[in-house]
């Protein structure tokens, strides 16, 4: 009963904020992965689990670590502890009205990747697979206010030292577990 209610309460949330119509600024990332883009220079993401800024032209530096964008390319390097875990390489080509982002890093799992697909002006649906696939929706209620809800599902001793999840093995559901996550940034500049 309890998660119908949580259900409920965030579709009512996403029907009533996409009624509002707003093109926002939006963070640099999805929820795990990152996009190669690059918060501009003098700019800022601050929230719940954001904390980033743009400290040059194409380079940005925070909680998610530090990202050079390529200049010309559709390319950013980057390392980041939290929530890549690793030194990466992003590559988001122009595929049309969606948006791929994909990547390499160094550990645990090499490849990475997420989906943008918009459902309205200020309505996008998100999919990711990084240590685990994560999905849900980015809301952008007014010009500079980015709210995303997602389902993290992870696996169990993901970072054990003798377990590697990816070998030959067969993947069981089980043995993943699901966390409802929200996130709440947002994005601005200084003067």
């Amino acid at each position: 009963m309890r998660i119908r209610n949580v259900v409920f309460l965030a579709l009512t949330i996403v029907f009533i904020l996409s009624v509002v119509s707003a093109q926002a600024e939006e963070p640099t990332w999805l929820f795990t992965v990152p996009k190669s883009e690059t918060i501009k220079e003098g700019h800022f993401d601050i929230g719940f689990l954001y904390f980033d800024f743009g400290i040059a032209k194409n380079l940005e530096l925070g909680i998610h670590g530090i990202k050079y964008h390529l200049p010309g390319s559709s390319l950013a390097i980057g390392a980041s502890i939290f929530p890549i875990g690793s030194p990466y390489l992003v590559f988001s080509p122009d595929i049309g009205q969606a948006e791929l982002h994909l990547g390499i890093k160094a550990t645990p799992y090499i490849f990475f990747g997420g989906i943008e697909i918009p459902i309205s002006n200020n309505l996008k649906f998100i999919a990711e697979l990084n240590n685990g696939p994560t999905a849900g929706v980015r809301i952008l209620p007014t010009e500079n206010l980015t709210i995303d809800l997602f389902m993290y599902f992870y696996q169990y001793n993901i970072y054990s030292v003798d377990y590697y999840g990816y070998k030959y093995r067969q993947i069981e559901v089980n043995n993943y577990s699901a966390r409802p996550w929200i996130w709440i940034v947002y994005s601005g500049r200084f003067k």
